[in-house]
């Protein structure tokens, strides 16, 4: 059974080596063979940077050997299916194998429990990825590989991640989880039993799996926005995707997950989110751009013909980072993709109804709105934010995620962060009290009718004498027009709050312009002033326009067009 499809038909990888639907992907490779493979010499990964999160908190510094190898193997690996007739390309490949095999764990710092504590078959994320990773790479070179590197990879990824999970009834959090890690982790260790261990792939093994997938989707709303943000979107979702497909080969398409209505939802979420060109909505840990992946794309394309968009292929990249699906972004390509494009002037709007947000992309700007609760996955405490996008940039900003460091993932620390804070949101603050964290902590009364989103967002924020926020975006043909009315009966001041990466400038009459755009305010009911920020890095800055309520004034209206 070729699980891994025309992957394991060497004429494929012919057409890899020549065609020109291939010449980028091909480029990209031997860009990074030259620049980093070339000369590399792996050194032991360090017992000082490994405890770096336990002391500091730093996760970055041990995590850039520990990727670079896994990048390299990546690379080489590809480079040995391409052209079978480089050796080098095989033999980096086995260093590369023999290296990661010597490693500690393949958990990284950051998921293991304690440091104190030997425990070196932890599987979190990348553990799970680098046992599927070996199997891929194992199945497809064959004994091309030396006997010593694939028996390694058996013994490893058997010692490291096979017994742990089937040594147990259940593995805990992530098998029972509702987010990326129980799509990846399971994905990665049932995709890995059907490639290297066949014979114990039984059917308690794949209901076991289909568990744990069936609780991923059930992290999704029914209107399948992926509330951890677009990364994650493409990060869980993609493996999910992975063990999809192979488990329909597996089982002769007795399970196909592909046949649900929720999934054709879910897989639509990363097309509604672009806002202007590759600008896109950073809500919760996401990023300000993001691209689609070639492979995945054009295999839900193929699924799902009617309803996913491909956009032109300057939205889109290859998945550097993780072996299965760089590989997919091979064997998934459709020629008829690259050019057939969806129109780039498309103008899309979604709603969301069950996770509160709102999505719209016109010809003139994007925008974005989110209602729903402070204790979302990767939450941020954002009810009631938005951002405003035009000509490719974001002009009224989401930060998105910060750092990753032990503090970013405490709740203790996190909620000081400007990234996490409400306080460092597009959001009122109402007698210098920001939004709560919790699951209580939301929006209500959210609806969206005639061009108008409107909600509460009052119950977002511990204010003694603040009874509601009825913050409304009104949308045009133009831009938008925000208003926000307080039932508020202190005397704390009000202020509004919207962040830009773009140095805004003032002007008295009652306008900030903020690059392209306009935002226009009565400046008889508001002050506003510009104060310059750092992020949590201490490096990056981001400009906070702030409007003060007047003495007795209960209203805030302005429009950015």
């Amino acid at each position: 059974m070729q699980l891994l499809g025309k992957a394991q038909d060497p004429s494929f990888w012919e057409e890899v080596r020549t065609r020109d639907a291939f010449k980028d992907f091909r480029e990209m490779l031997l860009s990074h063979w030259e620049k980093e493979c070339v000369g590399y010499e792996p050194q032991a990964l360090k017992y000082s940077e490994y405890k770096l999160f336990w002391t500091t908190g730093d996760r970055a510094i041990y995590q850039k050997s520990y990727w670079e190898r896994r990048y390299n193997l990546d690379t080489s690996a590809m480079l040995a299916l391409i052209y079978p007739e480089e050796q080098k390309y095989v033999d980096f490949a086995m260093e590369m194998i023999y290296t990661i095999c010597d490693e500690y764990s393949w958990c990284v710092p950051a998921h293991q429990k304690v440091l104190e504590i030997n425990d070196n078959c932890r599987i979190d994320l990348f553990a799970s990825e680098t046992g599927y990773r070996f199997a891929e790479i194992s199945t497809l070179l064959g004994d091309r590989l030396d006997p010593l590197i694939r028996n390694r990879i058996v013994a490893e990824v058997e010692r490291r991640v096979i017994k742990p999970f089937t040594s147990v009834e259940n593995y805990g959090w992530w098998e029972n989880g509702h987010m990326n890690w129980t799509a990846v982790c399971m994905g990665s260790v049932a995709n890995t039993m059907m490639l290297l261990f066949p014979d114990r792939v039984d059917e308690a093994f794949i209901a076991r799996a289909n568990r744990s997938m069936e609780g991923f989707l059930d992290g999704f709303k029914d209107d399948g926005m992926c509330l951890e943000g677009c990364a994650y979107w493409g990060y869980g979702f993609g493996f999910f995707m992975l063990y999809a497909d192979m488990v329909r080969k597996y089982t002769d398409g007795r399970v196909d997950f592909f046949k649900r209505e929720k999934v054709k939802t879910v897989a639509t979420f990363l097309q509604k989110m672009f806002l202007a060109d590759g600008c896109t909505v950073s809500f919760a840990d996401g990023g300000e751009k993001f691209s689609y992946d070639v492979g995945r794309t054009h295999y839900l394309k193929n699924e799902y013909p009617d309803d996913i968009l491909v956009y032109d292929h300057k939205y889109a990249t290859f998945s550097f980072g993780k072996f299965c699906n760089l590989l997919r972004d091979a064997i998934w390509l459709d020629e008829r993709y690259l050019t057939a494009t969806a129109d780039e002037t498309v103008e899309t709007e979604s709603f969301a109804p069950d996770s509160h947000w709102l999505v719209k992309r016109t010809k003139k700007y994007g925008f974005a709105a989110k209602g729903g609760c402070n204790r979302e996955p990767h939450n941020h405490n954002d009810v009631g934010t938005f951002i405003f996008a035009k000509d490719g940039k974001q002009i009224i900003c989401d930060m998105g995620a910060g750092p990753y460091t032990r503090q970013y993932f405490s709740n203790d620390t996190r909620y000081q962060m400007i990234e996490c804070r409400s306080g460092g949101h597009n959001l009122p603050i109402v007698a210098g009290v920001e939004q709560s964290f919790g699951e209580q902590f939301k929006a209500k009364d959210v609806t969206y009718e005639n061009g108008v989103l409107t909600m509460d967002i009052a119950g977002a924020y511990e204010c003694e004498g603040l009874e509601s926020i009825v913050r409304s975006f009104k949308l045009d043909g133009d831009g938008i027009t925000l208003t926000d009315k307080f039932v508020y009966s202190g005397d704390g001041e009000i202020l509004c709050r919207m962040y830009s990466h773009i140095e805004p400038t003032l002007d008295e009459q009652g306008k900030v312009q903020i690059g392209v755009c306009t935002v226009s305010y009565d400046p008889s009911r508001a002050e506003c002033t510009v104060h310059k920020d750092l992020r949590t890095n201490g490096k990056s800055v981001i400009y906070r326009i702030e409007f003060k309520l007047k003495d007795g004034v209960k209203e805030f209206s302005c429009s950015v067009k």
